[in-house]
């Protein structure tokens, strides 16, 4: 199945830990870049969103490292293989727990039935004592035994299959409580009650301090600085039909401009079978995980989640204000953000959260449990390395959203402007080896004379860094003219037929 359109998954930004280990699990399980890279995404949200947030180098807000993806592949993919092979330590950590929960439970009756036996002795007291005038000895006892009641031990998962809102609710009862909810069932899930909430999960992906959920008799829960995660695969068709029908009403909600899109082409019949070789590079990508699992353990058994936050040093702080520039720029009409402003609102953001979880993981200093160092400081901070790594990822999934969700055939008038002065660029001076024009010229000649409207066409060529405006001042001239310098590079790999 080929895909137009779609450059290969940017696995070399990721740092070479990371790297290496997605590289020999595509070529283990047999599965695409797509699916490696964005398996170990996956991992890392999984692992860290528990243990650090970042802060808004602009805004100084603190940000969630969360990512939510969803894969379109035809099933046969392995996707679930690939997920399964490289989230090991995940499962194995949950396996552990859910052996565990039998014993808490047996451990939690029998506690409950002392205390239940003490808690009935005393309130049998209680009617003595107010009797014989001692109201306050006898509130003293029984407030001293209600304070007693034994706690039912819940088991820490962090994966889960198939919940409902509640359910989650439940799973999330844990102030700064990290999940992740992972399927390759994306339809199931699509059809859940719990994808139906798209407030909640907006707002678990935006990190809200409080989620309230309203029961029946004036019950409720609240889940306090939630992490949820999450990742799914779906098959193309399916995807397609879910968007035809609550397409506008997702699209309102924001719901999708959270998500990570990735499309990934489907190698079956091309697949040599042969033996798995045994892992060389993955095994120090779980060795890393299982230290930040066990780092999370420490915490929830500490009864208290207290996560590191990161920031960016100067010079990436400087990058960030470049790229932010540029998106910005990119929501003028015709540009490439124009129509998908909602996932281009959310772009840095995910720039950010992407450079928290590469930049933590290679640090190697997870937060102690009992949060003694400076959260600041914890791992030091974000380079600008690291955010133009970061970027490189979010940037091909920003171009999969683009290819999903760009409104088809309604390209803008300044678009086809641009398009005929490209075609002009292209053929009257790319293809003759000549590299800046008078803009005068282009002008007179390129069926663009209205001076707005070629105005606006050569800033949508900026835009896509084809050409730049310059001052000129040629020889005989007493004045700088205006000329248009071509970015060959651009224009020999853009040819016009």
């Amino acid at each position: 199945m080929l895909i137009h359109n779609q450059l290969p998954y940017p696995i070399d930004a990721f740092p070479l830990r990371i790297q290496r280990a997605a590289e020999e699990l595509a070529k283990n399980v047999q599965v695409t870049d797509i699916i490696a890279g964005t398996s170990c995404l996956t991992a890392l949200s999984i692992a860290l969103s528990g243990l650090v947030d970042w802060r808004h180098p602009l805004s100084g807000q603190i940000r969630p490292c969360v990512l939510y993806q969803a894969i379109a592949a035809v099933s046969g993919d392995r996707k679930s293989s690939a997920e399964t092979e490289l989230c090991a330590p995940f499962y194995a950590h949950d396996i552990e727990v859910i052996e565990q929960q039998d014993h808490l439970d047996r451990e939690y009756k029998r506690a409950y039935a002392r205390w239940a036996a003490l808690h009935k002795r005393v309130l049998g007291q209680y009617a003595k004592l107010a009797e014989a005038g001692e109201l306050a000895e006898a509130e003293a006892r029984l407030a001293a035994v209600e304070g007693q009641e034994p706690a039912k031990a819940i088991a820490h998962r962090l994966i889960y299959n198939d919940v409902t809102k509640r359910s989650m609710f439940e799973a999330l009862n844990i102030d700064g409580k990290a999940m992740a909810l992972l399927t390759d069932e994306g339809q199931t899930l699509l059809s859940s009650t719990v994808m139906r909430h798209y407030g909640f999960l907006n707002s678990a992906w935006d990190g809200k301090k409080l989620l309230p959920l309203d029961r029946a008799e004036h019950k409720h829960l609240i889940v306090r600085n939630p992490r949820l995660t999450i990742s799914f695969m779906i098959q193309p068709d399916v995807l397609t039909d879910f968007f035809a029908k609550r397409g506008k009403l997702i699209h309102s909600s924001g719901f999708c401009a959270r998500f990570l899109f990735s499309r990934s082409p489907s190698i079956q019949g091309c697949r040599e079978p042969k033996f798995i070789e045994s892992p060389e590079h993955i095994l120090p990508f779980h060795t890393r995980l299982r230290e930040l699992i066990a780092t999370y353990d420490e915490m929830l058994q500490a009864g208290r989640v207290n996560r590191d936050v990161v920031e960016f040093d100067e010079k990436a702080q400087v990058l960030w204000l470049q790229i932010a520039g540029q998106v910005e720029f990119n929501f003028q009409p015709g540009q490439f953000l124009h129509d998908i402003s909602d996932f281009g609102n959310k772009y840095m953001d995910i720039v950010g959260r992407i450079a928290c979880l590469l930049h933590y993981f290679e640090s190697d200093t997870p937060v102690t449990a009992d949060g003694v160092r400076s959260r600041a400081s914890a791992g030091g901070r974000i380079s600008a390395d690291t955010l133009s790594r970061a970027q490189e990822i979010a940037g091909w999934h920003l171009n999969e959203y683009k290819q999903l969700f760009s409104p088809p055939l309604q390209r803008t008038p300044e678009e086809l402007d641009a398009d005929s002065v490209y075609a002009y660029l292209y053929r009257a001076f790319h293809l003759r080896g000549i590299g800046q024009v008078l803009k005068n010229h282009v002008r007179q000649y390129c069926g663009v004379r209205n001076s707005a409207r070629l105005h606006s066409a050569l800033q949508i060529l900026a835009g896509r860094q084809a050409i730049w405006v310059t001052p000129v001042l040629y020889e005989g001239s007493k004045k700088p003219k205006e000329t248009i310098m071509l970015n060959l590079q651009y224009f020999s790999s853009i040819p016009i037929f």
